[in-house]
């Protein structure tokens, strides 16, 4: 039977290979559960989900892998009965009342692509536990895959294109992507809104700091004419201190030098400001 297309509704029979043969091997038949009772386990693959189901793993050799059935797969229909909303349970309760051993399967691929461009560091902001299926233990909604949109507690399906279920496979294809965009094949369990940082809203948040930082700076010059108008020369020795800290961020320094140039009660008012401008730096 033909391996259907991703996001393209079909229905799965293990009552044939995965070539389509009308006459599976010997050892297919050998190998067959005489019963559904021990569905899905004993035909080789798990199932997951809330509502709906999906397959999280599917065991190589087994009944499920020669049908073609694939991890990240969300089930249908059994044997024509719509179960697209039920949960885990209430599918296999289904299945193992059918007369044919095994039931059809009606399935979906619900795999989805994630591009995920890595940190300045070079890493992408997860971690993975588990095999058959690998679990996103931990994902940062602020890191390079949150921002991508992974999430913890999706499934990790493939890496680069290579259908992944042991933990090390896994992570030695992701380390060796460190430095370069690393693509996930994931299962996302549930309903979720994805995280996006709008450029325009990035770049409408830098302007407004630029803007606060411009008021701040303003004000603080008209305040250091109001006090220091017809004092020239001490406006340019505290400008020079503020520069010349600006370059050394040395504040045990600035602080030791304002006082011999701020002399007056009427020239101190100035240092509450400066000690403010410097501590939002």
């Amino acid at each position: 039977m033909k391996r259907f297309l991703q996001n393209k509704k079909g229905r799965y029979s293990f009552r044939q290979s995965k070539r389509g043969s009308r006459y599976p091997a010997k050892d297919f038949f050998l190998n067959m559960p005489s019963s559904n009772q021990g569905w899905p386990e004993e035909f080789g693959f798990q199932l997951g989900g809330h509502g709906p189901s999906y397959i999280l793993s599917v065991e190589e050799g087994s009944s499920a892998h020669l049908a073609g059935l694939q991890a990240g797969d969300q089930v249908l229909e059994i044997e024509g009965h719509n179960v697209s909303s039920l949960g885990p349970q209430a599918v296999i309760a289904i299945a193992q009342t059918q007369k044919n051993i095994p039931p059809s399967i009606g399935v979906v691929s619900r795999v989805q692509q994630m591009d995920i461009t890595p940190g300045p560091d070079g890493r992408f902001g997860f971690t993975i536990v588990g095999d058959c299926p690998l679990l996103v233990e931990d994902c940062s909604a602020c890191s390079p895959a949150g921002r991508t949109g992974l999430r913890a507690g999706d499934y990790v399906m493939e890496v680069n294109g290579i259908p992944v279920r042991q933990h090390e496979t896994a992570a030695a294809l992701i380390k060796a992507s460190q430095g370069r965009t690393l693509r996930l094949g994931v299962l996302c369990l549930g309903p979720r809104q994805k995280q996006r940082i709008s450029v325009v809203d990035s770049q409408s948040g830098e302007e407004n700091v630029r803007l606060d930082r411009k008021h701040k700076a303003l004000e603080f010059n008209r305040k250091v004419d109001q006090i220091l108008g017809d004092e020239p020369e001490v406006k340019e020795r505290l400008f020079g201190a503020l520069k010349q800290y600006a370059g050394e961020k040395k504040f045990e320094w600035l602080a030791s030098v304002l006082p011999d140039i701020l002399t007056t009660e009427e020239h101190r008012q100035l240092i509450s400001s400066i000690r403010g401008a410097v501590l939002r730096q």
